[in-house]
């Protein structure tokens, strides 16, 4: 039943298992919680967060700094710090906003000052600010009573200081977005009631010790540019924030980070919320953000500098059809036959979006076509909000009314059009903002527009296209030449071997070697060597028929390997890479477990450990039958994909699509079948 979701991944080019072992069923990720990520350093050290306090500075004969004594976290909370995504969502915030204001200063003034403040607040990129029609400030209405001004002056400061600052203005109030601070005539006036700047000592020297603060991030359901982000609003000034990868939303996880020249007690306030976490409760959809284990160090992280992750994941209600003690020993032999083999290292389904078609926006950029991009992005998604797919037809409507091709005429039309789509874009639909907000004010220039999306976000679109290319040309590899070394292969080699060799040096400086008909013979290489190259500008390609697959996926999207080096944006760089085509994990455990409520907590996370909340175990129902999970851990290298390898150890589906037909109790895979084959 199952393979009926196959081909969604094999659109994508994962279709391939290393080993004949049957496979079984079980439900990934029912609770957040049950997907933990420790990220490992190139030390080999674990980040796992064990300790909220903030070391001793030197001098201070207190001991610790705990959160309470953080400034920061005296503030009240502003609704939104901490999201929870099912139930209240990030338009939540203006809304408390706005009623809050509203019973100080009245609805119609209040709704006008949020307003403008989320405008500026959402449009991060503003080429020429004096063309909007938003001022840089909300005026108030004149208010006599001296206790009601400082009323509102308090709420700003409580409640709306994350986002806005507030001054007096011919005896008006004025709330002003924080990104325009500095162009209150009173900024810098006063340090502190009483206080004029210019009294103010100089600035203290930084303390003779390291320059980089060093800090485990621990985070729930919320992915790592959304917490970064986070953080970096909340200290005072430019931060300089550095970390080494990107780790799943959906799960619990750890990594390293560091702040140049911070303080520990600077981002206490993080660790004052009481809610302690998903993880030991059946209470879902929060986002947690904890830091925590801090030190300074020399050197700053930054993209690339892990070694890997660890992966602690419970697979739930699993299901071989089988008495359960026959079932142990056919885990526990699936097990062993992962350990053993390791996983074609496929790129997962995460690479490609939600909607599967990251790859598409990909080749458009790379054809030179960025409406056809724009076009893509904008286009209806699924399981959208109906309002946000509403605002999206009518951008791909925009103009359908026009009589005629009339240049102006589509410019006025696109101009209006996105004024009125961008309201109903959420929070994390930067690419939309992005785009919407260069299109309101230069219709029709859409590769300025396209430029506007975050490097990241764009260079992720192109990472797709040689990630799907790379999937399908490993696929035709081991259907067409199995599972043994070729002549015409790449392998990587180690910096120390046969330096005398003819070797092509690739990204990062990897080393390869073509392989002769005598290196094949010599028995001196397995599959575990072979690289496939991701197309790039400085890559060398195989020159057997691995090189004629590669054109051929090109061709079939109307692209050449050419395309990958013609790109004129230095963001935009495809210089290639070689990556292996078995990934091997590491330090593999596994346990099986027996338990009742099919939500039950099955395993610890850290932020359970530091406040002592164990796991519970309710007491057993006689009328109920026993549910059975996998308790897998491991370790991957960097770029690997834990949801691939649970592909190999399953013999499943990875697609959200073939996921969300599981049931957590019963037959796990009772729900397929017709279902199945609408989803395919």
């Amino acid at each position: 039943m199952a393979e009926a979701f196959d081909a969604i991944e094999e659109r994508f080019g994962i279709s391939e298992y290393l080993s004949d072992e049957p496979g079984f069923a079980a439900v990934l990720k029912a609770r957040y919680s049950d997907f933990l990520v420790h990220e490992t350093n190139r030390n080999g050290e674990i980040a796992r967060l064990e300790s909220l306090e903030a070391p001793k500075e030197p001098g201070d004969e207190t001991g610790v700094v705990t959160e309470s004594e953080s400034k920061d976290s005296r503030k009240r909370k502003f609704p939104g710090d901490e999201i929870d995504e099912e139930s209240s969502p990030p338009e939540e915030i203006w809304d408390v906003a706005t009623e809050e204001l509203a019973a100080l200063v009245g609805e119609e003034s209040a709704k006008n000052a949020v307003k403008v403040v989320r405008f500026w607040e959402n449009n991060v990129e503003i080429e020429d600010e004096g063309e909007t029609k938003y001022s840089k400030f909300a005026e108030l209405p004149e208010v006599k009573e001296k206790e009601r001004r400082k009323e509102i002056h308090q709420w700003i400061r409580n409640n709306f200081s994350k986002y806005a600052v507030g001054d007096s203005h011919g005896g008006k109030i004025r709330i002003w977005h924080k990104r325009f601070e500095k162009e209150m005539p009173t900024f810098g006036k006063f340090d502190r009631p009483g206080k004029a700047r210019n009294e103010r000592p100089k600035k203290q020297k930084w303390p003779d010790r390291p320059d980089f603060l060093q800090f485990v991030l621990y985070k729930e359901n919320i992915d790592t540019g959304v917490a970064t982000k986070d953080i970096a609003k909340r200290l005072k000034g430019r931060a300089r924030l550095g970390y080494a990868g990107m780790k799943d939303k959906r799960g619990v996880t750890t990594q390293f980070c560091t702040l140049y020249r911070r303080r520990p007690e600077e981002l206490l306030s993080f660790n004052k919320s009481r809610i302690s976490g998903g993880g030991g409760s059946t209470y879902g959809s929060v986002s947690i953000i904890r830091v925590g284990n801090f030190k300074y160090v020399d050197e700053e992280i930054t993209i690339g500098m892990l070694k890997g992750n660890r992966f602690d994941i419970v697979l739930r209600n699993v299901d071989v059809g089988r008495q359960i003690l026959e079932a142990k020993l056919f885990l526990e032999k699936a097990a062993k036959a992962f350990q053993s083999n390791g996983f074609v290292n496929y790129f997962g389904m995460q690479r490609f979006g939600k909607a599967h078609d990251t790859h598409e926006v990909g080749i458009e950029i790379l054809k030179g076509n960025f409406k056809g991009a724009i076009e893509i992005i904008m286009r209806v998604k699924a399981d959208e909000l109906p309002r946000t797919n509403v605002a999206r037809q009518k951008w791909q409507q925009r103009f359908d009314a026009l009589a005629d091709d009339n240049i102006e005429s589509q410019k006025n039309a696109e101009q209006e059009c996105a004024e009125e789509v961008l309201k109903h874009m959420g929070r994390f639909m930067t690419c939309e903002v992005a785009l919407l907000n260069c299109l309101k004010r230069e219709p029709l220039n859409y590769r300025k527009a396209f430029n506007r999306i975050p490097k990241h976000t764009k260079s992720m679109f192109l990472h797709a296209v040689q990630s799907a290319v790379w999937n399908r040309v490993v696929s035709h590899r081991i259907k067409k030449l199995g599972k043994q070394v070729c002549k015409g292969d790449l392998v990587q080699l180690d910096e120390t071997r046969n330096k005398d060799e003819s070797k092509m040096a690739g990204r990062l400086g990897k080393l390869v070697k073509e392989l002769s008909e005598e290196d094949v013979k010599s028995g001196s290489y397995s599959l575990n060597d072979v690289v496939i190259p991701l197309v790039g500008k400085n890559i060398e390609y195989p020159t057997n028929e691995i090189n004629a697959e590669i054109e051929a996926v090109l061709k079939s999207w109307e692209i050449e390997k050419k395309h990958f080096g013609d790109l004129d944006s230095k963001e935009l760089n495809l210089s290639g890479d070689y990556r292996k085509i078995i990934c091997n994990p590491s330090d593999i455990e596994y346990q099986i477990v027996e338990y009742d409520d099919p939500l039950q907590p099955l395993i610890q996370t850290d932020l359970m450990k530091i406040t002592k909340v164990q796991l519970k175990h309710p007491e057993a129902d006689a009328t109920k039958q026993k549910l059975t999970a996998l308790v897998v851990g491991f370790t991957l290298p960097p770029s690997s994909y834990a949801t691939v390898a649970l592909r190999e150890l399953m013999k499943r589906p990875t697609s959200s699509e073939y996921q969300r037909q599981l049931q957590l109790e019963g037959e796990c895979e009772g729900k397929l079948g017709a279902n199945a084959t609408a989803n395919t």
